[in-house]
């Protein structure tokens, strides 16, 4: 049997795209979180002296977007075919691109508070309408043809835009339906049950 091992630190970003796919699927894995106090002195023994790294038995991948298709194929998740697969990805870079507006490392808090400010007022919301208008072009169930982990990099990204701004889908409610059925999903519904506390 094979054993997956998934090495982040105790946060979800990224990789909590994965961890969501593998609680749909069904799949068992070790969620390592490794501690920032603890981080300086296995960041050595990494490669690439960076996380994420996932090791299947004796081979590892690193770099997120790796993991995540490597992943996405293990569940299903990928889409069905090559050109559903880059449609996809294109939608989750997309979330990725959203996510990497935001201030993480701005340390001064006034220049942190009018950057998160601006990114949600006024940079993520077009964003937003622009994925909507790929989900309805596609019928309004899924980006593609089925469930692919897209759907759980909108749930990703999502949930934090909403934690910050409540009403952040009120000019996307088809996204935002699609946000709710992803996220009652029983599998899901279950994961974000008993996921550790970020």
């Amino acid at each position: 049997m094979v054993v997956y091992k998934l090495y982040y630190f105790p946060h979800m970003g990224r990789e909590e795209i994965v961890r969501l796919m593998f609680a749909h699927a069904n799949i068992e894995y070790e969620d390592i979180r490794i501690p920032y106090e603890e981080w300086p002195s296995k960041k050595s023994t990494m490669p690439f002296s960076q996380l994420p790294v996932f090791k299947i038995d004796g081979d590892i991948i690193c770099q997120s977007g790796a993991i995540l298709r490597y992943a996405a194929q293990k569940c299903g998740l990928a889409g069905c075919n090559d050109l559903e697969m880059a449609k996809a990805d294109m939608i989750t870079e997309c979330f990725f691109d959203i996510m990497l507006r935001f201030p993480w490392l701005e340390t001064d808090e006034a220049k942190k508070a009018e950057s998160m400010r601006k990114c949600l007022y006024e940079s993520v919301p077009p964003s937003l309408k622009q994925i909507e208008a790929m989900l309805v072009k596609n019928g309004g169930d899924y980006f593609v043809s089925q469930l692919t982990h897209t759907d759980f990099a909108l749930l990703n990204a999502g949930q934090y835009l909403l934690e910050h701004r409540e009403d952040i889908f009120k000019d996307t409610p088809i996204l935002f339906k699609h946000f709710k059925k992803i996220e009652n999903l029983p599998s899901i519904a279950q994961w974000l049950k008993v996921r550790p506390g970020q």
